[in-house]
């Protein structure tokens, strides 16, 4: 059975599940932060990824197929048989992570796969941490492998400062990927100039927005902010992270939870991570980890209230 765990500091508190390592709720100064609903009375709730741990290829796969030295493997298409959307239907956000640490402001969770899990090569251990300070949430993720494998993990909650549709939002980013009618990125890297993608400083996004915009060319070592959202009454959250790309999703498909706040367009999805469909194009930052090289990821979400 799943766990719940609860971490505070300061101002700030969480709850989380070990099913999927899952962010339930989070409250910055008493006020919810992120979209949330139960899931035994709205089962349909969790399908849109709420606040969970994807991966762990994060995105769409185009055909669900990933070259890789020579090889190349199938993954379950989930989306419409014609994509593998967050590793498709058995990913990381549908399974039991394992508790491995405890305290009152962080958690630290694990789960492992077995070679071949969702048709990826390479026996893998990923461990996530949660930890709270007085304004800030941090996810620290690593993952070895004994095999070259993609590696590319997203955390996805709908974020809700106040009135969702009023929030704006600033991102760090000259481009973005577009892409094509199954939004699988077409391998170009456009410029932002004179797109309603073009967030270089703070706008409100546009209803069909589901895009990577472009942070970096590279992950980097140390997280850095690429991204402000602010709500209504001023509060702020800056998103610092090491990856290299942000996925930017309006919540237009979301459910409507009658009892909650749950709606289309009521929360927004900025999902560090990896660009989308990377291994069938060359010219992306690469996605692959090694034995040599594992996968590190750091991101941060830091609150404080405009003056």
């Amino acid at each position: 059975m799943p766990k719940t765990i609860s971490i505070a500091s300061g101002a700030m508190r969480a709850l989380l599940s070990t099913s999927g390592a899952r962010l339930l709720s989070l409250h910055y100064d008493d006020q919810p932060v992120i979209l949330s609903a139960d899931p035994e009375q709205h089962p349909g709730w969790f399908d849109v990824y709420p606040g969970a741990l994807i991966g762990p290829l994060a995105n769409r796969i185009r055909a669900g197929r990933v070259p890789l030295s020579g090889t190349t493997y199938q993954m379950v298409c989930n989306e419409n048989d014609i994509t593998a959307l967050h590793s498709g239907p058995n990913g990381l956000d549908v399974r039991e992570w394992q508790i491995d640490a405890q305290t009152e402001h962080s958690v630290r969770l694990h789960h492992h796969l077995v070679d071949g899990d969702m048709g990826l090569p390479g026996e893998r251990h990923i461990t996530v941490s949660f930890a709270l300070d007085d304004a800030a949430l941090t996810l620290d993720i690593k993952a070895t492998t004994t095999a070259p494998t993609p590696m590319s993990i997203a955390h996805h909650p709908y974020w809700r400062l106040g009135n969702a549709r009023d929030h704006t939002l600033q991102v760090s980013a000259d481009h973005y990927l577009p892409t094509d009618a199954d939004n699988v990125p077409t391998g170009t890297i456009a410029s932002v100039d004179g797109t309603a993608l073009d967030h270089r400083t703070p706008r409100q996004l546009d209803v069909a927005t589901d895009h990577n915009l472009c942070t970096a060319t590279a992950p980097v070592t140390q997280p850095r902010a690429v991204a402000t959202l602010t709500g209504t009454d001023g509060l702020r959250m800056v998103v610092e992270t090491t990856e290299p790309g942000l996925q930017v999703y309006s919540g237009a498909h979301l459910p409507d939870l009658q009892g909650t706040d749950v709606a289309p367009f009521a929360g927004i999805a900025l999902e560090p991570q990896g660009w989308p469909d990377a291994p069938n194009n060359p010219t992306f930052p690469s996605v692959i980890a090694t034995p040599e090289t594992p996968y590190h990821q750091i991101t941060r979400y830091v609150f404080d209230r405009a003056t």
